[in-house]
């Protein structure tokens, strides 16, 4: 079986990450809507549906800078920033064993979060959520 990481999991979303300031008020009010645990109930990329990653769990730490990605037995941590002043909302995501960042954006609606990743670094971040990964709560 293929090893799994959080690169490829962001690579696989359509979204890449990085890193801008924004307010501090929307800073903490964002890292504390998306603390805890959220499991991917649906996962889109370029060719379209992809069971493999549903039923996987990204958990998103306290201290608001460190995300873990879960699928069965495996882990793998990284970090990431948010900018949620940016429109639409900014997230980077930077895996702990690589030296890249996934550049994208974020939708926060309650109990639901979804994300759009660019699938390589360098593709710039996407501009709308056309396509989306859905993870819930």
């Amino acid at each position: 079986m293929k090893a799994l990481g959080l690169a490829s999991f962001a690579t696989a979303l359509l979204v890449v990450l990085t890193s801008q300031g924004g307010d501090d008020a929307a800073q903490k009010k964002d890292k504390a809507a998306l603390q805890g645990k959220w499991k991917i109930t649906s996962f889109e990329t370029k060719g379209g549906k992809d069971a493999n990653l549903e039923g996987a769990h990204m958990e998103f730490d306290k201290d608001g800078k460190n995300l873990t990605f879960t699928k069965g037995d495996e882990t793998k941590k990284g970090t990431f920033k948010l900018n949620p002043t940016a429109k639409p909302k900014e997230i980077d995501i930077m895996p702990g064993d690589e030296n890249k960042t996934f550049v994208g954006i974020y939708q926060l609606d309650k109990d639901k979060l979804k994300l759009c990743l660019a699938p390589d670094a360098g593709d710039g971040r996407p501009s709308s959520p056309s396509r989306t990964g859905r993870i819930s709560s």
